[in-house]
């Protein structure tokens, strides 16, 4: 579904997303895990815990979200609200606690969420959006266009 979607020349291949978030997901279990292993008094502890539990739930609920309900929106949704719990750990992580190693287990889903975001708002965009029949808004110039997916450009409607 993903592919075929109008997508910018910058969204990563479907491919890429198993083995990114299976580097993410080693990483964030590995930080939740020393965290939870802190003792509980520690600053900030509770509340890192808390935004990496959100985090862990919106995870959960991209899938169906995004592929079950056929919504490019709604995978931007989930991936912002992800981004904002994910932003909420970092802070906390070097703010509140401050604890380099916890910070460190969210480098790699900080880097790939920077990349997913506007890929997600650009195919909001430019797409139809079925689950909740809206859409495209615009369409993309032809070189922001990556190939392989939908070559249907045309006006809006």
């Amino acid at each position: 579904y993903y592919e075929r979607e109008k997508l910018p020349v910058f969204a990563p291949p479907g491919v890429a997303f198993p083995i990114a978030w299976g580097i993410n997901s080693v990483s964030s279990i590995a930080g939740g895990l020393h965290v939870l292993n802190l003792p509980e008094e520690t600053k900030g502890r509770a509340e890192f815990l808390r935004w990496q539990a959100a985090a862990w739930l919106l995870f959960a609920l991209f899938d169906p979200a995004y592929f079950g309900l056929r919504s490019p929106i709604n995978a931007a949704l989930v991936t912002f609200g992800y981004s904002a719990a994910t932003v909420a750990s970092l802070d906390v992580a070097l703010r509140t606690m401050p604890d380099s190693r916890a910070a460190l287990s969210l480098a790699t889903t900080t880097a790939w969420l920077a990349l997913a975001n506007p890929v997600g708002v650009l195919q909001a965009v430019w797409n139809h959006d079925p689950f909740w029949d809206v859409g495209p808004w615009t369409y993309p110039p032809e070189v922001w266009l990556k190939r392989g997916g939908s070559e249907e450009l045309g006006t809006i409607a």
